[in-house]
């Protein structure tokens, strides 16, 4: 409805679960990896985890997408059956055809499938959605396809994703050899908070949006409040959102909006969350945390006093000792050397320039010499430039003083770069950035060329036929150094 106004070429907020609108971040990436590597490394028997509405359908969908073609899926998402039902759908998702009530017979012709696929270097998977409906029976079958396999890795890959209650059935004693085969299990997560803003405007740019920002902040950060990070929640929530901004004629979505949208759909914020203003305070914390420095109350006991009256010298009396560790100079600052990436900030003295019109540092000046002139100097993570220099002080040859950060950095970058050995399915992507597009995977056995390094991403190329060119995660890069590197 309100597409063609605010200018989408689609719905942003749809909860159909649409692999394009896939959202990575750290744990989804992870899940995704986990997914499929276990697939392709034919672990068996693989568990994600997650509440209601936390994505865990769309990873399916995308991983169906990003599998080799080599691998044959079958994706069940009805569970409301017994085992006999369930096996006669695998069979008919791997064009098959089963035989009505003849369990053995069906499991004979999935043997004879299977072998024939691993014959031909094909993977075959289950993927089955909302398994926590599946039953005891059924989940007991399952476990019983995995022993279709060869003396070195099973036939049958099998995917349960589900909510925690998955978990709860899994633990118990009935299953626990279920359990055992379970080589691979991840928990999805909601959004962080700081994830809800890069989630909608993910979805935002999916959709074709190219304009300011629809959301303004504090709107944001109701929408954080209200969904707890559930994406379906969040989705929801804009959708509505979004209407209420088109039927009023409005091109932005504020504040009040969201509340309106929350209040239509009966969400609440959760107690514990951190509130934004007055106006968003459901109800008063149960336990507020007393200030450490005020009068203790007429009924408490004067024993308490005391104690935080010894802790305030306690602290005194630590402060003042590490403020004297730091008098040997020559220590800080060969441990800053060490450690460029220490972030503090410090007074170095320097004596008057000499002829050389080099400055000198000396551990005397600490100890009452006031001649020395003061120059401070911020060292800083993401920065070696000197911050400011103090009024009066001639300046001087402040670069030799400099954490030689650049250098470190650039040495780092050059002993990354040369030939590797691949050792375990590595995901490439078109772009050095988390929602990039996976093009390949590197397989084991194979070597690559690292051609440069952008972050935390690694530019390389296959080096057999030189058909694979992109970027890798470092933590997806699981290369080996090649004796022959360079």
């Amino acid at each position: 409805m309100y597409d063609k106004y605010f200018g989408f070429r689609e719905s942003p907020f749809s909860v159909t679960p649409d692999p394009r609108f896939f959202y990575t971040n750290t744990l989804y990436q992870e899940a995704f990896a986990t997914l499929h590597y276990g697939i392709e490394a034919k672990k068996g028997f693989i568990v994600i985890t997650g509440e209601a509405g936390t994505g865990k359908t769309t990873l399916l969908r995308k991983l169906m997408r990003n599998l080799e073609a080599t691998t044959h899926s079958v994706f069940i998402f009805n569970t409301q059956l017994n085992f006999t039902e369930l096996l006669q759908l695998i069979l008919r998702g791997l064009d098959l055809e089963p035989q009505e009530d003849n369990g053995l017979a069906m499991t004979e012709g999935l043997n004879r499938y299977l072998i024939e696929q691993f014959k031909q270097q094909r993977v075959v998977s289950v993927l089955i959605d909302e398994a926590q409906n599946l039953s005891d029976e059924t989940l007991e079958g399952l476990r019983l396809l995995t022993n279709l396999e060869t003396d070195k890795e099973k036939l049958l890959q099998i995917v349960l994703m589900g909510q925690p209650e998955l978990e709860a059935k899994l633990d118990q004693p009935a299953l626990r050899q279920l359990k055992q085969r379970v080589v691979l299990h991840c928990r999805l997560a909601p959004l962080k908070d700081n994830e809800v803003g890069p989630y909608i405007d993910f979805r935002l740019r999916i959709a074709g949006y190219e304009g300011e920002p629809l959301f303004d902040a504090v709107a944001v950060q109701r929408i954080a409040l209200y969904s707890g990070g559930i994406p379906r929640l969040i989705n929801t929530i804009c959708d509505n959102a979004l209407l209420i901004a088109y039927a009023s004629g409005q091109k932005r979505v504020a504040a009040d909006m969201i509340k309106e949208t929350a209040d239509d759909l009966q969400l609440r914020a959760k107690s514990d969350m951190v509130h934004i203003d007055d106006s968003l305070v459901e109800t008063p914390a149960a336990n507020p945390k007393p200030n450490f420095f005020q009068k203790a109350p007429p009924n408490q006991s004067k024993s308490s006093a005391w104690v935080r009256a010894g802790m305030l010298w306690a602290v005194f009396f630590l402060t003042a000792g590490t403020a004297l560790s730091v008098l040997n100079l020559n220590n800080l600052v060969g441990f800053f050397s060490e450690h460029p990436k220490a972030r503090a900030g410090f007074e170095l003295l320097l004596q008057p320039a000499e002829a050389t019109g080099e400055p000198k540092l000396t551990t005397k000046t600490l100890l009452g010499d006031q001649e020395p002139r003061r120059l401070a100097i911020s060292l800083e993570t993401d920065s070696t430039k000197l911050q400011r220099l103090k009024p009066g002080l001639t300046p001087l040859n402040a670069e030799r003083f400099q954490p030689k950060h650049r250098e470190i950095e650039r040495r780092e970058r050059q002993s990354s770069l040369g030939n590797y050995d691949v050792v375990r399915g590595s995901f490439v992507r078109n772009m050095p950035r988390s929602d990039a597009e996976i093009i390949a995977t590197l397989q084991p056995h194979t070597q690559v060329k690292v051609l440069s390094r952008i972050g935390n991403y690694f530019k390389v190329h296959s080096i057999d036929d030189g058909s694979i060119r992109g970027y890798v995660h470092q933590e997806d890069a699981f290369f080996v150094l090649s004796k022959d590197s360079h």
